[in-house]
C-alpha cells in the first residue's frame, strides 16, 4: 500500500491555492495511472476508475484546492515545506485536504475489492463547493455511495448547514475627498446600516444547529481621494434545511441597501470559464439510511457527527439524493489557520479504516444495504469527541 504520510508530504510541498491547482493535479494524475483509467475531468478535475468485476460504485472525493497561505510570518514552519515535526505533518492543505487526499489514495491501491472504485478530486471547493463535482456527476454518472474526505477527527459526518453569500450595497453620491460636505459617502451609509443586518434573529435547525452570518468581505470602487459613491459587503451564512435563495434575501428587505446573492466568474487552471451563484442547500442523511449504516460499519463503527463547515456534500445529496457521508483525518478546526497540521497517526489509521471500508463495500451483493440492529442504532447515538 503506497505510504500516506509520505504521499500526504509531497501534495503539501505542492502549493494549489484555488485556481492554481495545475501541478497539484498533474502530480496525482501520475501517481493514479498504475492504478486504473485515469483522466483530467472537468474543469481540470482528476477522475480515476478502477473496476474490478461485478459490485456497487463507490466514489473517494475531495478537492485538491486550499485557501491562501496568509501571512507568513504568522507561521512557524514553512507554508509549502511539508516538514514532519512532533508526530505531525505541516503545511498549508495539511489538514484541508491533502492528509485525506493521500490516506484515500493509499486505501485506493489495495486489490482486495470488486466493483468500481472512483477517486474524484475537483479544484475550486473552497470558493464554490460543489459546483466542479456537479460537472463530474454529469460527466460519470450516479455512485451508489459517495465519501468526501474531509477532516472529521476520524468520526463519520453525516451532513452540515448550507451557505449563502448575500451581497449588501449602498449608495451615496461621489465628491473630492477635500470637499467631503458636498458628497453623500457610501461607507459611512454602510457603518449606519450593518448593524441592522445582524438584528434579526437567525432559525435554528433542531438537526444541523442555529444559523449564522458574518462578515467576509467589504469595498469600494473608488481610488484617489474621492468620496466614495457605493460601498458593498459580502455576508457568509450558514443556513438551516429550510432555506431558499428567496428567504435568504428576504432577511435583508427593508434596508437601505440592495441585496443579492453573489455570483461569482472563475477561471480554472486549464482555462476554462464558469460562474456560480453562491446558494449552496443545507444537508442531511438519515442514520439508519442503509448505505450510512455501511459505511459506519465498514469505517469501524465511529461516533456520528454534524458539520460545522460545507462540503460537496450540496451538490452529491441536497441537489442530487445520492448518499454521502463525510470521513477524514485531522480537526477542522486548525484549517484555514498559520500552522495548520496534521498527526502522522491518523493519516495511518485513517488509510488503513478507508481501505477496510473498501474491503466491506465494494463486493458483490454490495447494493443490497441493510439496516442497521437496534443495538448497534443505540450504540451510534452517543456522539463524543474521540480522545488522543
Amino acid at each position: 500500500m503506497t505510504d500516506p504520510v509520505r504521499l500526504a508530504q509531497e501534495l503539501v510541498r505542492i502549493p494549489s491555492p484555488s485556481g492554481t491547482e495545475g501541478d497539484l493535479a498533474e502530480y496525482i494524475l501520475r501517481v493514479l495511472t498504475p492504478f486504473g483509467d485515469v483522466e483530467r475531468g472537468p474543469l481540470g478535475s482528476v477522475v480515476a476508475r478502477i473496476s474490478r468485476g461485478n459490485g456497487p460504485t463507490v466514489m473517494l472525493e475531495g478537492h485538491l484546492d486550499t485557501v491562501p497561505g496568509g501571512d507568513e510570518d504568522a507561521w512557524t514552519r514553512g507554508l509549502f515545506t511539508g516538514e514532519i515535526a512532533e508526530g505531525r505533518l505541516w503545511g498549508r492543505g495539511a489538514v484541508d485536504m491533502k492528509g485525506s487526499i493521500a490516506s484515500q489514495i493509499a486505501a485506493a491501491t489495495a486489490k482486495e475489492i470488486q466493483g468500481t472504485l472512483l477517486l474524484v478530486y475537483v479544484p475550486y471547493e473552497e470558493i464554490v463547493e460543489g459546483v466542479v463535482l456537479a460537472r463530474v456527476l454529469d460527466q460519470v454518472g450516479k455512485p451508489d455511495l459517495v465519501v468526501l474526505g474531509e477532516p472529521t477527527d476520524l468520526r463519520l459526518g453525516i451532513g452540515h448547514r448550507g451557505r449563502a453569500v448575500v451581497r449588501l450595497e449602498v449608495r451615496g453620491r461621489a465628491a473630492h475627498a477635500a470637499m467631503p460636505h458636498l458628497g453623500d459617502n457610501a461607507i459611512v451609509r454602510m457603518i449606519e446600516t450593518l448593524p441592522l443586518t445582524f438584528d434579526t434573529l437567525l432559525p435554528d435547525d433542531p438537526l444541523l444547529g442555529e444559523e449564522t452570518a458574518t462578515l467576509v468581505g467589504i469595498g469600494t470602487p473608488s481610488g484617489g481621494p474621492v468620496v466614495p459613491e457605493t460601498c458593498w459587503v459580502l455576508i457568509d451564512r450558514r443556513i438551516s434545511r429550510d432555506e431558499t435563495p428567496e428567504s435568504v434575501l428576504a432577511a435583508y428587505e427593508g434596508l437601505e441597501a440592495e441585496a443579492r446573492l453573489e455570483r461569482v466568474e472563475l477561471v480554472a487552471y486549464t482555462g476554462e470559464k464558469f460562474g456560480a451563484e453562491c446558494f449552496f442547500p443545507a444537508w442531511w442523511m438519515n442514520p439508519e439510511h442503509p448505505w450510512v449504516v455501511r459505511a459506519w460499519e465498514g469505517l469501524g463503527s465511529p461516533p456520528m457527527r454534524i458539520l460545522r463547515f460545507s462540503t460537496d456534500g450540496v451538490e452529491s445529496y441536497a441537489r442530487r439524493g445520492i448518499p454521502t457521508v463525510v470521513y477524514g483525518p485531522g480537526d477542522e478546526t486548525l484549517a484555514h489557520q498559520a500552522d495548520e497540521n496534521v498527526l502522522l497517526a491518523d493519516l495511518e489509521r485513517a488509510a488503513n479504516v478507508y481501505r477496510r471500508l473498501l474491503r466491506s463495500l465494494l463486493v458483490p451483493g454490495a447494493r443490497e444495504a441493510h439496516p442497521a440492529p437496534a443495538a448497534r442504532r443505540e450504540e451510534r447515538r452517543g456522539s463524543g469527541r474521540r480522545r488522543r
